[in-house]
């Protein structure tokens, strides 16, 4: 009986005892080596493959992009950048690995700035096109036109970007708030809803005109309007009638609009010398 119970052991040892030993001592000599932290996580032991597992999960967590400055919507104010955060994963698990036992290692990023910073945007003072149109007409006209120079105003446009009145401005519909107010339909004058925004956007246009941006797409009505001389306006409906602009200079540019007085202004701000390259 004692044999077969001391066979039954060695059996056992054999079938379960070792391969757990060999791990244990494989792990001791191929692994991590002892008492190696990377920040507060303990990497003794652990083979290269599972230090990489280790190590991503822990950069995941902590790493983010690079946010360009921008322009707060409403107010004007400059939005400053934040600086991204990048990790080289196999620099880190490469310490790890080869580090000598008895070792802490901080887990430390790279940062990444990004392309528009807020200095870029603090630059942007000088006044590069400016035009104004007499406001006329309807009080739904009016608030037509106010609307769609709110969502003009204080649009930051980078070098190489092209403005698009109406990816801007969006669709005219009475739930967004627009009037019905007249609007040149060929050769008649018929209500429709957001009638009047043709203002807008031909004031932009002579604005970025002044600026001596690239005109890329625009057409003018078929009859003239009452604000301007035929031929320097810019007619847009949705969502196929459309201005756009690209913004050829080296800088950004910032639209501004809005009413003042008895006047529709559009004025482009940006750097002088950003010239086209």
């Amino acid at each position: 009986m004692r044999r077969i119970i001391a066979m039954g052991l060695l059996l056992s040892t054999l079938g379960f005892g070792l391969p757990t030993l060999y791990r244990t001592i494989h792990r001791r000599f191929f692994g991590v080596r002892s008492e190696v932290y990377l920040a507060e996580q303990n990497m003794e032991y652990y083979y290269e493959n599972e230090v990489r597992v280790i190590v991503e999960q822990m950069a995941r967590a902590k790493m983010r992009p690079p946010k360009n400055a921008t322009i707060e919507k409403l107010t004007g104010e400059i939005v400053p950048h934040q600086n991204g955060l990048y990790f080289d994963l196999d620099a880190i698990v490469h310490s790890v690995v080869h580090a000598p036992a008895k070792t802490r290692i901080e887990l430390s990023g790279i940062e990444v700035v990004p392309f528009i910073r807020t200095e870029h945007l603090a630059e942007l003072t000088d006044l590069l096109g400016d035009f104004s149109t007499p406001l006329l007409g309807s009080p739904g006209r009016v608030e037509n036109i106010r609307l769609s120079l709110a969502a003009i105003n204080n649009t930051l446009v980078l070098p190489g970007e092209v403005f698009s009145f109406n990816e801007v401005v969006g669709e005219r519909t009475v739930e967004r708030g627009y009037k019905n107010a007249p609007i040149i339909l060929g050769e008649a004058v018929v209500p429709g809803v957001g009638g009047g925004i043709c203002q807008s956007s031909t004031t932009l246009y002579n604005a970025v005109r002044e600026a001596g941006m690239e005109i890329v797409e625009r057409r003018i009505h078929s009859i003239a309007p009452s604000y301007i001389r035929h031929g320097l306006d810019a007619a847009v409906a949705w969502p196929y009638t459309d201005f756009k602009f690209r913004n050829d200079s080296t800088t950004p540019v910032i639209v501004k609009a809005e009413i003042q007085g008895w006047r529709v202004r559009v004025w482009v701000l940006g750097k002088d010398g950003g010239d086209p390259p």
